[in-house]
């Protein structure tokens, strides 16, 4: 786990406080898609966020979601061979 995860995990603690707490899961789930999109992987997320529900209850809807689109696409693909078969 790096340190830059190590300080957005700081900032988070920081400014979650400010957040009105109906907002917090929103803000956790925009800060895991964009910690995703930036190459950080979903397990040293929860290990750097260890301590926040927010965030680990973001990851663990992250990670359902994208299971999810896998097996969409997989399902797509499969489709698309049935296809070449006539």
């Amino acid at each position: 786990m790096s340190n830059n995860i190590e300080l957005v995990a700081e900032c988070w603690d920081g400014v979650k406080h400010f957040l009105n707490p109906m907002d917090r899961a929103d803000a956790a789930d925009t800060l895991v898609t964009i910690l995703v999109d930036h190459n950080v992987e979903p397990d040293d997320i929860k290990e750097a966020f260890r301590g926040d529900k927010d965030v680990k209850q973001a990851v663990k809807q992250y990670l359902q979601e994208n299971s999810d689109q896998e097996e969409h696409d997989d399902e797509d693909y499969d489709d698309h061979e049935e296809d070449d078969d006539y």
